[in-house]
């Protein structure tokens, strides 16, 4: 199965300074940016420090209020602007008054995103839209640039959710799906690619590994890489009816080679509120079989009220191949046929809650589900902790059997009770229930067994109760292996030694299936007194545990050598 690098960068605060060139030091500079034709202060703009060979000092971004402040470096001349939607602006730094330059800025809206620039040789073939896509492109790095600037000038102390989904078939429906939390993100930026640019562009967007492939996707700072750009051809997308005020600049390897896997995608760009919106993307240079699928990605951007800009979704689908060998029955040969069949996965992760230093918060549109835990005589479940399988989402209900579980990516989910008795078995209690969360409030209700029901239904399903008392004493045990893995086919004999002369044999040639568990649910275990299991594997050496019993339910692990017999 193929699958996803991780991509993770961590955050700078970067530290500008600037001095004014009359020679007086600036110990800041500042001012606000604005639109010249409305007045209004212009959110996210990048302001870039230039020394006097025009290399950069420093760079920062302006506030809601098209305000910002730099501290002062002591070679700073010029200060470029740059803003989505806006052409560029550089001017002088002008002399410190008090230790402070002031200036402000005006800059001019672009009336069309599209306005031709001149073309300079290029192995990209010549196309009528190549002068449009150019400039486009320009206004698209001047987006991209908010984003790398901001993580700079504005750190924010982010959540991440991580996912994992197994698709039907090779449809867009979710099957299953894993959530991670990392505690890693806590204090980084939302998404980075594993490599710059000039790896891409060299290696292409694949790679293959001893136990199968790894799929990579950029980000901000790869499309802002001139070798990004020297590497990619570029071209204006044709309108899109369900991108309304959308533009799109599309890109393609310009040096297609055998056995690389590049990128073919767009970013597409509002016009009207000038930004970015996001990235799509599909891999080619795949096998055509694989490709028909459309594996590929998305990366969505999204502009914050303080004028940072951050990847807040983010998905890569990917295409698996299984072989099957299938019997032709109609063949007096009994031939064997090689059949291949196709599955799709989605990873990727979303930006749960972003919080900046200035007191700036978002959170993200994420499901909520109010639960309403009930027994199975329907009284309120309480004090019982529920949780979904492969995420980390978990609550308690409360005295009415109520419980509220939050942030939940869009998806099927299970719900479980947890129990710390099972805890040591890897066990869960199911209840049976599933839901798709969506990006808003649902209530539901929960049918929770207690433990004791649990274990009962489990001797059920092994057709062995000979009690169906609560009152009584029971076991559950799980067959785990070095790894705590469970192991199935294992044999095994439970044996009650109350009377040590008198030993009672309460099951014999008992097999698991492929979690592991046993269950016994037998009369005799009221006497107490030790219980005795004895398994094996595959003719493996034998296991013996012994296990006093007491009221109630009993837990116990049964350690397992599941590797075969070499005598």
């Amino acid at each position: 199965m193929k699958r996803v690098g991780h991509w993770i960068y961590f955050l700078a605060i970067g530290c500008v300074t600037v001095v004014a060139p009359s020679g007086v030091s600036a110990q800041q500079v500042r001012g606000i940016v604005s639109d010249s034709m409305s007045r209004r202060p212009i959110p996210g703009a990048v302001l870039i420090l230039l020394d006097p060979t025009g290399a950069t000092l420093g760079r920062n971004i302006t506030n809601e209020r098209g305000e910002f402040v730099l501290a002062g470096a002591a070679q700073a001349r010029r200060l470029r602007v740059q803003r989505i939607g806006f052409r560029p602006r550089e001017v002088m730094i002008p002399p410190a008054v008090n230790g402070v330059a002031e200036i402000n800025v005006a800059m001019i809206a672009i009336p069309t995103f599209l306005e031709p620039v001149r073309v300079t040789a290029s192995q990209c073939a010549r196309r009528s839209d190549q002068g449009s896509a150019l400039a486009l492109l320009e206004q698209a790095r001047a987006g991209l640039l908010t984003t790398v600037v901001a993580r700079e000038a504005k750190p924010a102390a982010m959540v991440l959710f991580m996912f994992t989904r197994l698709l039907e078939g090779t449809t867009d429906k979710i099957d299953s799906q894993t959530v991670r939390v990392d505690s890693a993100y806590r204090s980084a930026v939302s998404f980075s690619a594993a490599h710059n640019a000039a790896e891409f562009v060299r290696r292409g967007f694949m790679q293959a590994e001893a136990d199968g492939f790894t799929f990579f996707a950029p980000d901000a700072d790869v499309l802002l890489d001139d070798q990004f750009s020297n590497g990619y051809c570029f071209r204006v997308m044709e309108p899109n009816r369900a991108r309304p005020n959308q533009v799109g600049l599309g890109f393609v390897a310009a040096d297609k080679r055998r056995q690389r896997v590049d990128i073919d995608g767009a970013l597409w760009i509002d016009t009207v509120a000038r930004a970015l919106r996001d990235i799509e993307f599909r891999y080619v240079g795949l096998d055509p079989g694989i490709e028909r699928f459309e594996p590929g990605g998305r990366i969505a951007f999204r502009e914050m009220s303080n004028g940072t800009v951050l990847v807040d979704r983010w998905s890569l689908r990917l295409i698996g191949a299984k072989n099957d060998t299938i019997n032709d029955t109609r063949s007096r040969t009994q031939v064997a046929n090689i059949v291949t069949s196709f599955y799709a996965s989605e990873s990727g992760g979303e930006l749960g809650h972003a919080v900046w230093r200035d007191g700036t918060a978002w959170h993200a549109p994420l499901g909520v589900v109010d639960i309403r835990a009930v027994r199975r005589n329907r009284s309120p479940a309480r004090g019982v902790e529920l949780g979904a399988p492969g995420t980390p989402y978990r609550t308690s209900t409360d005295s009415t059997g109520r419980a509220v579980l939050r942030d939940l990516v869009p998806g099927p989910y299970s719900i479980v009770a947890l129990h710390p008795m099972l805890d040591t078995l890897g066990l869960t209690i199911p209840t049976g229930f599933r839901f798709t969360s969506q990006r808003d409030s649902s209530a539901l209700i929960a049918t929770v067994p207690g433990l004791k029901e649990f274990v009962l239904d489990r001797c059920q399903a092994e057709r062995t109760p000979r009690s169906l008392s609560l009152d009584s004493t029971m076991v559950i045990g799980r067959m785990m292996n070095g790894d705590d893995k469970p192991v199935a086919g294992v044999i095994w004999r439970a044996t009650l030694i109350s009377n040590p002369s008198n030993p009672v044999v309460l099951r014999e040639g008992g097999r698991t299936s492929s979690d592991g568990v046993i269950a016994i649910c037998h009369s005799a275990l009221s006497q107490r007194g030790v219980l005795e299991i004895a398994a094996s594997k595959d003719n493996g050496p034998s296991t013996i545990v012994r296990h006093t019993l007491k009221p109630g339910v009993n837990a116990i692990r049964i350690p397992i050598d599941s590797r075969p017999d070499r005598d």
